[in-house]
C-alpha cells in the first residue's frame, strides 16, 4: 500500500527532472558519489553507490549538466527539460591524471554539501596500494586501523576496537555478505583482496537506520564490478603470497575474479626444520554483473576464505593426523532497479557461513571430529525515494535466519546441538534540507524484533548538519543500537584463532548502546580538510567473558555496563605532491562487571597515525611513510612478591616464592611506536605494466612490548622478561598487469 501511494504521488510532484547513471568510460564501472549539478539553477546532487542520480524540481527549459569526479575529465552536456517529464542523461567520464593545483569537486566534498552524515570515512583503494605493507600484502582492515577512533592492540592482531567497543560489536560487510571472522594467520591478515575492491567505508558511530544488529560500527566493503569494455588481469608475488585478478566483459555485463594463496609459512616451517606442522590460507572473491535492461541490473558476488592447519607426530607419522580449518564463505544476489525515476530499489538475498572443522584420525583408535558453524540467510530490501532535489526518503526491511551449530563425533558417540535466531527489522529514514544551504536533518527509526524471547526493540536515530559557512559544518548525531549475537572469546587474549558466536539467550537482557556525537568539519582547501569530533557511548547489558577464561559458556557470561568517551582529529590531504592524513584519537573507556570496575585492555588513551604519500618523488619512484604512536595498553601484572617457608617434618625447610598479582588491567605497557616505509615504481615492460616495490616494516626496529612473563633468577628473585612485537621486516615484490 505504501509503495502504491508513493508511486502515484511522486509521479506528479515535480514539474520536470533529470536522472541517469554515471560510469567510468574505460571500464564501465559506476562512479559512486560523483558530483552532478545543473548549472545556473543551484540544483545539484551526488550519485549513489551504484552511480545513479536524480535531480527533481527543474523548471522547463534548456540547461547545461555538469558532472565531475576527481581523477576524471569533467563532463558538460546540454539537456532539455520538459514539464512533467524526466530527461535521462547517462554519462561516461574519461579518466585523467590529477593535475597539481587543479580545483575539482571530490566525492568527499559532494557528500559534505549534500548529506547529513557523521563519523564516516572512505578509503581510496588506489591509495592503499601505496601504503607500507606487512610482507608485501596490502590489508584493508589494517588500513582502517589508521583512521581516528580505531585502536590496534598489537602487530599480530587486525581486530577492530572502535571508540571503546570490542571487535564483535562491528558489522563487517562485503557486498552485503556478513563476514564474521575477518582474520587470517591468527589475526595478521584480513580475507579481502584489495585490488578487487572498489570502495571501503567505515561508519564509526551514529550510523543511520539502514544498518543494525551491532553496537559500535559498520565496515562496508564493495567489490569492483569488473571491466565491461575489455579483458584485463594482474598478478603479484610477495614474500608471503601470490595473487591474481582477471576481469572482462560478458554479454550485457562484466565479471571479476580474484584469488590469493600463501606459501611463506610452509617454506619457513621447512627451512627451520619444524616437522609435523603445515599451514596456509587462501582467499577467493568474485562478482558477475548482468544488465537485464537499462533500469534493472543483477549481480552475484561471492567470498571464500579459509585457513588450513595440519599437524602430526613426526616420529610416528601414521599414529595420528590432525587438521583444523576455519574461514568464511558467502554469496549475495542483488537486484538494483530504477522502479521509477524517483524510486531506486536495492533487493538482496545473501548467504554467509563462518565455519570451523577440527578432525583427528588415529591409527589404532576411533576418529574424533568437531565441526562448528554460524550460518546466516538474509533477505533485505532498501528503497530510496527522491522527493525533491534535497529531500530523500529511505525505507526498507531486513529478515535473517541465523543458525549456530556444533557437531561432535568420537568413535560411535555423536551429538549435534543447534540454536536459531531470527531477527526482523524495518526502518524509515528521511534526509531533508530544511533551510536551503543551511540546515539538514536526518531522522530515522529502526524497529527490530528478535525471536529469542520475542523481543521488540525500537532504535531511534537522528543526524543534523548546520552549515556555519560555505566550507564549515557542525554535525550532530544520536541513536540507540542493539545486538542479538555475541562472542564467547575473552577480549584479553593476545592471540585468537577465531571467534565463537552465540545468540543472546532469551533469559538475558539484550546488549544495547546509545551514541551521542558532535563535531565540526572544515574545508581549508579543495584538497585539504579538517575534522574534529567528540562522542559519548553508554553501554548497557554487555555480555562479557569471565576474566582469565579463554572461552566462557553462554550462561556464565557476565552482565556488564560501561561507557566510552573521546575526541578525534583528522587532517586529510587528497592530492598534490604530498598527500595523506594525520589522525589523532583521545579515548577513555570503562567497564563494570561482576562487582569489578576496570579499563579493558584496549583502552588506549592517546593514539596518533601519520600517513604520507609522495608520488613520483625521485626518478619516478613513489614513496609512502606511516608512523604510529600510542600510549600503553592496560595489563594485569605482578604487584609484589614474598617468600614462604614450608617446614617439612624430618626434612629441611623449603623456601617458595609467591607472586602477588595486581587487579585486572592495573598496569600499562610502555608506549607503542613504529615507522613503516614503502618505495615503488611502475613502468611498461613490453605489453605489461609492471610495478616493483620495497616495503620495510618497523624501519628503526622499535622493541614494542607484546607481553611480559616472569621467571626466577639464580638468587631466587623474580625477573621480568619481555616478548616484543615485529622487528624490522623488509619485503621485495613485483606486480604485473596486462
Amino acid at each position: 500500500m505504501l509503495l502504491t501511494v508513493l508511486f502515484l504521488a511522486l509521479e506528479t510532484v515535480h514539474p520536470g527532472a533529470v536522472n541517469g547513471v554515471v560510469r567510468d568510460a574505460r571500464t564501465g564501472e559506476p562512479l559512486a558519489y560523483a558530483n552532478v549539478e545543473l548549472q545556473g539553477t543551484g540544483l545539484g546532487t551526488v550519485t549513489n553507490a551504484s552511480g545513479y542520480y536524480y535531480l527533481g524540481g527543474v523548471d522547463p527549459g534548456s540547461y547545461q549538466l555538469k558532472i565531475s569526479y576527481i581523477g576524471f575529465q569533467t563532463l558538460r552536456q546540454p539537456v532539455s527539460v520538459r514539464e512533467g517529464q524526466v530527461s535521462t542523461v547517462n554519462a561516461e567520464l574519461t579518466p585523467e591524471p590529477v593535475k597539481l593545483g587543479e580545483v575539482k569537486v571530490t566525492a568527499a566534498r559532494a557528500r559534505f554539501e549534500r548529506e547529513a552524515v557523521v563519523s564516516t570515512q572512505r578509503l581510496d583503494t588506489r591509495q592503499l596500494v601505496l601504503l607500507p605493507k606487512l610482507g608485501g600484502e596490502v590489508d584493508i582492515i589494517r588500513s582502517v586501523q589508521l583512521l581516528p577512533g580505531v585502536i590496534t592492540v598489537s602487530d599480530f592482531s587486525n581486530k577492530l576496537y572502535i571508540r571503546g567497543g570490542s571487535p564483535d560489536q562491528n558489522l563487517i560487510l562485503l557486498d552485503g555478505i556478513t563476514v564474521y571472522n575477518p582474520s587470517h594467520l591468527f589475526g595478521v591478515f584480513s580475507p579481502f583482496v584489495p585490488e578487487a575492491v572498489s570502495d571501503v567505508q567505515l561508519l564509526a558511530g551514529g550510523f543511520p537506520a539502514k544498518y543494525g544488529s551491532r553496537l559500535s560500527s559498520v565496515l562496508d566493503v564493495t567489490t569492483r564490478e569488473g571491466n565491461s569494455r575489455s579483458y584485463s588481469g594482474e598478478g603479484s608475488v610477495s614474500m608471503i603470497a601470490a595473487k591474481g585478478i582477471v576481469e572482462g566483459p560478458i554479454p550485457q555485463g562484466s565479471f571479476l575474479f580474484a584469488g590469493r594463496r600463501t606459501y611463506l609459512p610452509d617454506l619457513l616451517l621447512k627451512a627451520f626444520g619444524v616437522p609435523g606442522l603445515n599451514y596456509y590460507f587462501y582467499d577467493l572473491m568474485g562478482k558477475v554483473n548482468y544488465h537485464l535492461n537499462p533500469d534493472h541490473r543483477l549481480s552475484l558476488a561471492g567470498l571464500g576464505a579459509e585457513d588450513v592447519l595440519s599437524f602430526w607426530d613426526p616420529a610416528q607419522p601414521d599414529a595420528f593426523k590432525s587438521r583444523l580449518t576455519w574461514g568464511n564463505r558467502g554469496a549475495a544476489l542483488r537486484l538494483t532497479s530504477i522502479w521509477t525515476p524517483v524510486i531506486y530499489g536495492d533487493l538482496l538475498a545473501a548467504w554467509s557461513s563462518f565455519f570451523s572443522d577440527f578432525s583427528v584420525k588415529f591409527q589404532d583408535a576411533g576418529d574424533v571430529s568437531m565441526k562448528g558453524d554460524l550460518t546466516t540467510y538474509q533477505l533485505k530490501a532498501d528503497f530510496t525515494c527522491y522527493l525533491h532535489d534535497r529531500h530523500t526518503l529511505g525505507f526498507g526491511a531486513d529478515l535473517q535466519k541465523n543458525g549456530v551449530g556444533l557437531k561432535v563425533q568420537f568413535d560411535t558417540m555423536r551429538f549435534a546441538p543447534r540454536d536459531t535466531l531470527i531477527p526482523l527489522a524495518v526502518y524509515l529514514e528521511d534526509q531533508w534540507e530544511l533551510i536551503s544551504k543551511r540546515l539538514m536533518v536526518r531522522p530515522g527509526l529502526r524497529f527490530a524484533w528478535y525471536s529469542k524471547g520475542s523481543r521488540f526493540e525500537p532504535e531511534p536515530r537522528l543526524g543534523t548538519k548546520l552549515f556555519l559557512g560555505k566550507n564549515t559544518a557542525w554535525n550532530t548525531a544520536l541513536g540507540r543500537y542493539t545486538q542479538p549475537l555475541v562472542t564467547l572469546n575473552s577480549t584479553e587474549a593476545i592471540f585468537s584463532i577465531y571467534d565463537v558466536w552465540v545468540p543472546v539467550r532469551a533469559n538475558r537482557k539484550l546488549p544495547a548502546a546509545w551514541h551521542y556525537i558532535t563535531g565540526v568539519e572544515h574545508w581549508l582547501r579543495d584538497d585539504l580538510t579538517l575534522q574534529v569530533e567528540a562522542y559519548y557511548k553508554d553501554y548497557r547489558h554487555l555480555l562479557e567473558a569471565r576474566y582469565g577464561e579463554v572461552f566462557t559458556p553462554p550462561d556464565s557470561l557476565l552482565d556488564a555496563r560501561g561507557y566510552s568517551l573521546g575526541a578525534e582529529l583528522l587532517v586529510r590531504k587528497t592530492a598534490g605532491r604530498v598527500n595523506g592524513w594525520l589522525a589523532y584519537s583521545w579515548m577513555w573507556t570503562r567497564r563494570e562487571a561482576g562487582g569489578e570496575t576496570y579499563y579493558p585492555h584496549y583502552d588506549r588513551r592517546h593514539s596518533l597515525n601519520l600517513v604520507l604519500n609522495f608520488p613520483a618523488v625521485l626518478l619516478g619512484y613513489d614513496l609512502s611513510l606511516r608512523w604510529t604512536l600510542g600510549t600503553g595498553l592496560p595489563y594485569a601484572g605482578i604487584a609484589g612478591f614474598y617468600y614462604r617457608t614450608i617446614e617439612r617434618p624430618g626434612g629441611p625447610a623449603e623456601r617458595q616464592l609467591e607472586l602477588i598479582y595486581s587487579d585486572r588491567d592495573a598496569f600499562r605497557y610502555p608506549a607503542y611506536h613504529r615507522l613503516d616505509l614503502s618505495l615503488s615504481r611502475t613502468g611498461r615492460l613490453g605489453r605489461f605494466e609492471a610495478s616493483v616495490f620495497l616495503d620495510i616494516i618497523n624501519l628503526y626496529n622499535a622493541r614494542n612490548v607484546l607481553l611480559y612473563y616472569w621467571d626466577t633468577a639464580a638468587d631466587g628473585r623474580p625477573v621480568r622478561h619481555q616478548v616484543s612485537m615485529l622487528p624490522t621486516l623488509p619485503t621485495l615484490g613485483i606486480r604485473m598487469k596486462f
